[in-house]
């Protein structure tokens, strides 16, 4: 069986930043098909409105620089709430994140997969299910 997280704000595409989403749907995937699908809330995203945008993080193409939001003092950069909202997951499928959440990602050997924006959850997975997305964690 094999979990995947997607980020959505509204059920239907993934959301434009990972982290920020209101909600993940997770996807079970065992051979080769879709057995489940389950809409998950962020709760990190629950204080991380709004605010000032000042470093960058990782877009659509990989390294392209985009905005990403100031931490408040005193807020580490695990986020432990994103893995309470995801449960374990084997990979996740995003069009953007932050330099911070890829490398929590990373450590925890979590695949990252990259998709377009405006990409319905329905063709992310399919994607996904037809080995059309690449795993950018090395």
């Amino acid at each position: 069986m094999v979990r995947i997280a997607i980020p959505t704000d509204d059920g239907k595409t993934v959301a434009s930043h990972f982290g920020r989403a209101e909600y993940f749907v997770i996807v079970e995937i065992e051979d080769s098909k879709e057995v489940s699908r389950k809409l998950s809330e962020n709760l990190h995203a629950r204080g991380h409105h709004g605010g000032e945008h000042n470093h960058h993080g990782y877009g659509e193409h990989f390294g392209e620089p985009h905005n990403e939001h100031r931490h408040e003092h005193g807020h580490h950069h695990g986020h432990d709430e994103v893995f309470a909202s995801t449960g374990d997951i084997d990979g996740v499928i995003a069009v953007k994140m932050g330099p911070h959440m890829f490398n929590d990602l990373k450590t925890r050997k979590i695949g990252v997969y990259l998709v377009p924006l405006n990409t319905t959850i329905d063709d992310a997975v399919k994607l996904f299910l037809e080995g059309k997305v690449k795993n950018i964690v090395k």
